[in-house]
């Protein structure tokens, strides 16, 4: 039960090139600029309530995307667009986990509120347990990180409870955490690259700039959920084929 870098990298450009994957990046690129003028209003607003020094003569001038709403409704847009980032998240995975990249109706129907709830407990718990592994010492943290990388797949996927989830994703990684950590560096250098060649091109802080900036890194968001279902995808089926020839699972560790 060996990973294939090569194989998830040029799986995830297949599937993201897909009309499945080039939708959800227009999903995503509208909450995400949505999310983004949110943030960027609420932003204004705590700067314009802090005083002035007094020999401040300029007038203040609103960020690029800045919503004429107050911060307050600013703030329930951005939780709103947090919310229904995770909601196409659940559904991005499964589009790709399936064998053929299409949006059905099972797609946002099949138990959405269980794995919506599900999948932001999971993140949060995820998150934690990553942060405080970084926090005591780094390989801890690189450990859980690649250890429970497939929880949130897996609740998408197979509707599974997040401790199910957790439970999964610890077993599935074992014997590929080494694998797992050079995937996702590669894929990690991938998007730094691609997401900055906005700022090459466009001037920064204008609002043209910060636009394209978000579609750009909304494909690499796109891309990189498709390659880590991808390598999901290869670990659990080749541990489903060999199940019954092989009843002594890799128990190998990072």
């Amino acid at each position: 039960m060996t990973l294939q870098i090569r194989r998830a990298l040029g799986n995830g450009i297949t599937k993201t090139l897909t009309k499945a994957g080039l939708t959800f990046i227009v999903l995503f690129g509208i909450v995400e600029v949505v999310f983004l003028a949110a943030t960027l209003t609420v932003t204004d607003a705590v700067i314009a309530s802090l005083d002035p020094p007094a020999e401040a003569t300029q007038p203040t001038t609103s960020m690029p995307l800045s919503l004429p709403v107050s911060a307050t409704v600013a703030g329930i847009i951005g939780i709103v667009g947090a919310l229904i980032m995770v909601l196409l998240s659940v559904m991005l995975i499964r589009v790709m986990t399936a064998e053929q990249q299409t949006i059905t109706r099972g797609i946002y129907t099949r138990r959405i509120g269980w794995v919506f709830l599900n999948s932001i407990v999971a993140g949060v718990v995820v998150g934690l347990l990553t942060m405080i592994g970084l926090v005591l010492f780094v390989i801890p943290g690189l450990f859980l990180s690649m250890s429970l990388l497939f929880t949130v797949i897996y609740i998408a996927d197979e509707d599974e409870n997040f401790i199910s989830a957790i439970r999964d994703s610890w077993n599935l990684t074992s014997g590929n955490r080494w694998r797992l950590f050079g995937l996702y560096l590669v894929a990690s250098i991938l998007s730094m690259v691609v997401s900055s060649v906005p700022g090459f091109v466009l001037s920064s802080g204008s609002t043209l700039s910060l636009v394209v900036s978000t579609v750009f890194i909304t494909a690499v968001t796109v891309y990189l959920i498709a390659i880590f279902t991808d390598a999901y995808c290869q670990l659990r089926n080749e541990t489903r084929s060999g199940q019954g020839a092989n009843p002594n699972p890799d128990v190998a560790g990072m």
